[in-house]
């Protein structure tokens, strides 16, 4: 009989040793410090945070650039969920995982809360500052946890022709534990986005 793994479900917020407004981003926003994290514990998570289940019937794959997947797992239907995160954000939250429940891989995505077909330049401006915000913060929060990136490419210092950008951060930490960090947008702040994934090796 296989001896039971304890689950490590512990939230960065509790070990994180920094900034105030580093620990207050995972307070918020329950991004998980995890190695062998359980579904059923994310399940549980989600319902006390009254998220709203937004589950798929289908798979959906995920880039290689975003989950290598080296081990070749096969993995189930992904359980999403969305989070309002006053005032700014929509939080989708996505745990693909294995048939033994075990959570591979888990994304987070934040898009504009108060997305519209038109907004003011000046709301646009606004929105832009909030995402650039959030950025930093989830990259000193992610470098205080996992060291310094081994990739970083930032685009919006320079964006394309077409006016978009996309900033990408990683991190390939020794203790197996990953995560990557990218941004979409354009310099007028009309369409911002964030994601994150984090999995172990």
């Amino acid at each position: 009989m296989k001896k039971t793994i304890v689950i490590a479900f512990t939230f960065l917020t509790l070990i994180l040793v920094g900034c105030g407004t580093s620990k207050k981003v995972f307070q918020n926003e329950r991004i998980f410090n995890y190695e062998n994290l359980n579904l059923n514990y994310a399940l549980e998570l989600e319902k006390k945070l009254k998220s709203e289940d937004i589950t798929r019937t289908h798979k959906v794959g995920l880039g290689e650039n975003i989950f290598p997947n080296k081990d070749n797992y096969e993995l189930e239907i992904s359980r999403d969920f969305r989070r309002i995160i006053k005032p700014n954000f929509s939080l989708e939250v996505g745990y693909y995982f294995t048939k033994d429940s075990t959570i591979r891989v888990t994304t987070y995505e934040w898009n504009d809360l108060k997305q519209k077909s038109f907004k003011t330049e000046k709301q646009n401006l606004k929105t832009k500052k909030a995402f650039k915000k959030k950025f930093t913060e989830l990259t000193e929060m992610l470098t205080e946890k996992y060291g310094e990136p081994t990739f970083s490419e930032i685009e919006s210092e320079n964006p394309k022709d077409d006016g978009t950008y996309r900033d990408g951060i990683k991190w390939l930490n020794k203790s197996g534990m990953n995560a990557y960090l990218f941004a979409f947008g354009n310099p007028k702040g009309s369409y911002n986005q964030i994601r994150l994934s984090i999995y172990p090796n």
